[in-house]
């Protein structure tokens, strides 16, 4: 087990790119994947909750697209105060993910990576590489 010490952010990020390697063939390593991205979606699952927009603004988002311009401003004109709470939560939101955190997580040993990963998806999960 490996104690990571980071930013919510980072852990986002490590979610992520667990999220693109996950389908890569090898028994160790997709055992390593599947129990690391169950830890990081226990410890960021207030952050989801978090981020989650209201059903009013859901609706006024999908109202929005593909209004030409003019309509589009009326439109935001007329919601200001629900443009702004939105604002104000995706804010909030943002201190959260520059909160410290600490988590266990499995290390991945690089003897069990597949031979199909790419640079770009190592370098991806290379914090809990060993």
């Amino acid at each position: 087990m490996l104690t990571l010490k980071t930013k919510n952010r980072e852990l986002v990020d490590l979610y992520n790119g667990l999220q693109s390697v996950k389908d890569l063939p090898g028994v160790k390593f997709g055992l390593v994947v599947s129990k690391n991205i169950r830890i990081l979606q226990q410890e960021l699952n207030d952050l989801e909750e978090a981020s989650k927009p209201t059903e009013e603004f859901s609706a006024l988002s999908a109202k929005a697209n593909g209004l030409e311009k003019e309509d589009l401003e009326k439109l935001e004109a007329e919601n200001s105060k629900l443009i702004e709470e939105r604002k104000v939560q995706l804010a909030e939101l943002d201190k959260l993910l520059e909160e410290e955190a600490e988590i266990q997580l499995h290390n991945v040993q690089e003897d069990v990576l597949p031979e199909s990963i790419t640079a770009a998806q190592i370098t991806s999960i290379d914090t809990i590489l060993s």
